[in-house]
């Protein structure tokens, strides 16, 4: 699945990802949670400790928004993804 990934107001993860704030990124997995495995396996640990808490959840000072329309609020790591999505990480203002 490819989706298009968007990163805001989250400058520790700047470096990690070579400077970009946004970009197309394709993984085998269907969820928001795969997703983020997938990020982790590329990217390393300083992904999973920009995005996520100490129970493995996505932290709740980050806000997820999907296809810039849908905050996702509750069951965020288990949110269905489709072929095209657009989903958009910001940092606590």
């Amino acid at each position: 699945m490819k989706i298009h990934l968007k990163f805001h107001g989250m400058p520790i993860l700047y470096k990690t990802l070579k400077k970009k704030k946004e970009f197309p990124f394709e993984f085998s997995g269907k969820t928001v949670g795969d997703l983020i495995k997938e990020l982790i396996r590329k990217f390393g640990i300083s992904v999973k400790k920009a995005l996520l808490d100490n129970s493995g959840s996505i932290d709740m000072e980050i806000r997820v928004v999907l296809n810039e329309k849908e905050y996702l609020m509750e069951n965020r790591m288990e949110t269905s993804l489709n072929n095209g999505d657009t989903l958009t990480f910001m940092g606590a203002s």
